[in-house]
């Protein structure tokens, strides 16, 4: 950090100029005119409000496209351009922006649910668009923006507001090296990021070689029985006893008394109907998507007087066949997860029931080799998911260091106007 000091202390000793966004640029409009015919099979690219939310520096190599006629009057996107995610569900998230950091090889648009803002000639040049990337995402400017975003179901940005809003002016030299800075942040990260989806593929291919075998296969109905979930109106839950939720069990392969979070009021007869035994594996009951039904998680844990919901399925061995963490994975295979799949029901939403998965068929080997299968995926499933010791944790350390240095190379001290 002493290249950064020196180049301050030597560039601007005493302060930085803030300006005014209004003083520096303009916004520009997004598509227009556009209906939803003229998004399939498009002629041109565009970049889409994900994009934006998702990527500081946005990514160019789209494959969203729209429909651009010869006359039309469009904004074509440049480099440097600000993009400007107007809206948000969350007031936190409302305005995220992501800059255009690479040269436009074609003509690139913005959806109409965002805002461009673009330098003025004078600033093109005293803004590099690395620097951008940062500064419209630094803790001093969020704040800004929360602050001139409203709503109730959906926070929109006041576009008038927004030019009213200031950012840091460094000298080039300056802004420069604390890209130099922050982006060797962002490349370590991206390297863990790949290293995680090399170990997620090296996951998945081990959980197909272990538990995808064509011997030793049992219909999941000849060792479990299959219950719904409870029903409740919505004044009974906050308090009262455990509930496995839907989100437990989609988001966690085995469940323990640490996850269960939600609560519910009960009386006995819910207690014994939808109780919740140690070795229950239960299953997501309904998705929006045929991919995601049916996902499974075992109770590793005794969890008395507790219950399960009713957008879930209880499936309690009816054996001693299979050893609970055998559980967390066998249900997970690429060949189990596409029968359920090709089984499940599906209108408006898919669906499996009790039946469906009873004809679903897993490998169940001695419980010796359940226990060597279950210790080799252990490892790699806690490397890949874990946010103690696997590669999320470091990823998620990394993102902190990041958002510390970011936070603190950008605040500068302003210059006053007199100097």
């Amino acid at each position: 950090m002493s290249k950064i000091n020196d180049l301050i202390k030597k560039l601007c000793p005493c302060g930085v100029h803030y300006k005014k966004l209004s003083e520096i640029g303009n916004t520009f409009t997004g598509l227009s005119g556009k209906n939803k015919n003229d998004f399939i099979n498009g002629n041109a690219r565009f970049i889409t409000y994900t994009n934006i939310y998702n990527n500081p520096a946005v990514r160019l190599d789209l494959d969203d496209m729209v429909t651009i006629k010869d006359n039309e009057n469009q904004n074509e996107l440049k480099y440097g351009d600000i993009l400007v995610a107007g809206s948000s569900e969350n007031l936190e998230d409302s305005g995220m922006i992501s800059v255009v950091c690479e040269e436009p090889t074609e003509n690139i648009y913005l959806n109409s649910f965002c805002f461009g803002f673009r330098l003025n000639n004078e600033y093109k040049n005293k803004l590099i668009p690395g620097f951008s990337k940062h500064i419209f995402r630094s803790a001093s400017f969020r704040n800004q923006i929360v602050s001139c975003s409203f709503g109730v179901t959906r926070y929109n940005l006041n576009k008038k507001m927004f030019l009213d809003l200031t950012i840091p002016i460094p000298p080039i030299e300056v802004q420069e090296e604390i890209v130099r800075i922050l982006d060797k942040f962002g490349e370590l990260e991206a390297e863990l990021e790949a290293e995680l989806e090399a170990r997620k593929s090296q996951y998945e291919f081990w959980r197909g070689k272990l538990l995808d075998k064509n011997d030793n296969l049992k219909s999941i109905g000849e060792l479990f029985e299959f219950k719904n979930g409870i029903n409740k109106s919505k004044d009974c839950f906050g308090t009262g006893n455990l509930i496995i939720n839907y989100v437990d069990v989609y988001k966690n392969n085995k469940i323990t008394n640490e996850i269960v979070k939600g609560l519910v009021e009960l009386n006995d007869t819910d207690l014994i109907r939808y109780s919740c035994k140690c070795g229950d594996v239960f299953f997501t009951r309904t998705s929006e998507t045929r991919e995601e039904v049916g996902i499974a998680s075992v109770l590793v844990d005794d969890m008395n007087d507790s219950v399960f919901s009713g957008f879930l399925l209880r499936a309690r061995p009816i054996t001693d066949l299979l050893i609970p963490e055998y559980c967390a994975y066998c249900f997970s295979s690429p060949r189990v997860r596409r029968d359920i799949i090709s089984y499940a029901n599906f209108t408006t939403r898919a669906t499996v029931t009790g039946p469906i998965l009873s004809k679903v068929k897993i490998y169940v080997p001695s419980k010796e080799e359940q226990k060597r299968i279950v210790n080799v995926l252990d490892k790699m499933y806690y490397l890949i998911n874990s946010f103690i010791d696997g590669i999320p944790a470091e990823i998620e350390l990394r993102r902190k260091q990041y958002e510390y240095y970011r936070n603190k190379l950008l605040s500068f001290e302003e210059l006053s106007v007199s100097e």
